[in-house]
């Protein structure tokens, strides 16, 4: 991308943002954006249209932002800036993974301010150094003058109009005659907030279409190999954590290891289904939420370890030892185990959520216990297929970003809402009403269908007094008349489905 056409397209989308964005909430705003931003990238270079990977995270980065103007949640739109961001990086580094993608445009978004200095210094001194060139030569005639570009020309205009509005507007409120004069020119919509929220959008535009990154770690993450090779790897003389040792001793080393790990799952597996099995009582001092939210966090550490240590063992040379399938068959078993207690883990959890409702932290629990069953599976491919540490990485990297590409299609606020009302007599109406506007319909409908007893008690649920069901209901009226109100002062560029939907029902 040459520097006029990066100009030009870095002051459209400021533009774009500031347009779309400045004091909006999150909703088809959102679509616009996405849909713009990939069409300003294919018409700065049509030969991405022919790139079958940059057309699927174009797609992607327009579906993610289509279901933000559809539920306009928290999880939509960090789903749409990632997919936005790998975007970036995909169009002007090709091949990168989504890790690396993540760092790049991370790094780029906090530094743009930084380079955005070191840039038009360098820029300046460039300048400097050309037209001390052309004065030393011997023909000053062909000395031609420097034009900017259109993209510069259109942030120097912006810069201009900007600076000229607010001194209008101080102009008008220092002279009522002047202010009589410019009544015609409306400059409500001028402010302080609105230059800050326009430079750090002009700032963002800058990191996204300037991706800064670390050349050595961009090059070694593309080449990366997908397979090990024989080449290269000692297969008679190896070393164990440091330890130089043959491959025989190494192998033997690596065989009682995974031996014993084994054995230590396995015991650790009949205890824990047995115990499920026969329904036995917890020890006196854990709750359930304690058996399944603590063991949950240590289960993905022990997992996340397991996947290390078989990463470490088949790193190289062992691959390729005579005599190594054995270590494969218990390095797959324990993997194997260890998926067993993923499924044991989510059939706790499950029967948690029937028993005590569902929130963010119980979906997350599924959410990691499916990332991390992805890597146990990526991984025993890895040991039959002799393939590469880093290919481990770069596929359980995309399978994060799917993970939250899925997460920002629903609107799980709704979802927990009506989960947990589904039996109207019991269910926590403090943390649905923490939920955001979308649960209100849900939970309005869930307090009327109460069962009244008298005057003086609104809900006969042996969950919550009558005082505390009062102001219950008196903070979901309170929130469904701000809703309303927020909903109808609203911009169109504000709208989504979900809000829409919202409104009619509490209409």
């Amino acid at each position: 991308m040459t520097m006029k056409r990066s100009s030009l397209l870095l002051a459209i989308s400021t533009l774009l943002f500031s347009f779309l964005f400045y004091q909006q909430k999150a909703g088809i705003n959102f679509f616009l954006f996405s849909i713009l931003i990939v069409a300003i990238l294919a018409i700065d270079d049509s030969k991405r249209l022919k790139d079958k990977y940059w057309l699927i995270f174009a797609l992607l980065s327009i579906i993610s932002g289509f279901f933000v103007g559809v539920h306009g949640t928290v999880a939509s739109v960090l789903a749409n800036i990632t997919a936005l961001s790998v975007l970036a990086c995909r169009t002007f580094l090709p091949k990168v993974s989504f890790f690396t993608s993540v760092i790049f445009a991370f790094f780029s978004y906090i530094s743009s301010f930084i380079y955005l200095i070191i840039d038009l210094t360098n820029k300046s001194n460039s300048a400097k150094s050309s037209k001390n060139d052309a004065v030393n030569t011997t023909d000053k005639s062909e000395v031609k003058k420097a034009r900017l570009d259109l993209g510069a020309k259109i942030i120097i205009g912006i810069i201009i109009l900007v600076v000229l509005i607010v001194f209008i507007s101080l102009y008008r409120k220092a002279s009522p005659v002047f202010k009589e004069f410019t009544n015609n020119i409306n400059l409500d919509f001028i402010s302080y907030n609105w230059i800050v929220f326009t430079f750090w959008g002009f700032l963002l535009m800058y990191g996204f279409f300037f991706i800064r990154y670390d050349k050595k770690t961009y090059e070694n993450d593309i080449n990366a190999p997908y397979r090990l090779a024989a080449e290269g790897n000692n297969i008679k003389n190896s070393s164990f954590l440091g330890i130089s040792m043959d491959i025989q001793s190494e192998a033997t080393v690596i065989m009682i290891f995974l031996g014993l790990l084994n054995l230590l799952l396995f015991l650790l597996n009949v205890i824990d289904i047995s115990f499920m099995a026969s329904g036995g009582n917890l020890p006196t001092d854990v709750t359930y939420s304690d058996y399944v939210h603590k063991g949950v966090g240590t289960l993905i550490i022990s997992v996340i370890l397991v996947i290390a240590i078989v990463m470490y063992f088949f790193r190289g040379a062992i691959n390729f030892y005579k005599n190594s399938s054995v270590l494969r068959l218990l390095a797959n078993i324990w993997l194997v185990q260890n998926l067993i207690l993923l499924v044991a883990t989510a059939f706790r959890n499950a029967i948690y959520i029937s028993e005590y409702d569902l929130t963010y932290k119980r979906i997350g629990v599924y959410v990691w216990l499916f990332l991390t069953a992805f890597g146990l599976l990526t991984t025993i491919y890895k040991v039959v297929k002799k393939c590469s540490s880093w290919f481990l990485i770069r596929i359980n990297g995309w399978a994060f970003f799917v993970a939250i590409l899925f997460l920002g299609t629903v609107n799980w606020d709704v979802v927990i809402a009506k989960y947990n009302t589904r039996n109207s007599s019991e269910f926590d109406y403090e943390y649905i009403l923490r939920l955001n506007d979308n649960a209100l319909p849900t939970l309005n409908n869930a307090l009327k269908m109460m069962p009244v007893d008298d005057d003086t008690t609104y809900f006969s649920d042996k969950k919550i007094d009558s005082f505390n069901a009062y102001h219950t209901k008196i903070g979901v009226e309170l929130r469904i008349m701000f809703f309303k109100s927020e909903y109808e002062r609203g911009s169109w560029k504000s709208w989504n489905y979900d809000d829409w939907v919202t409104y009619n029902e509490l209409k």
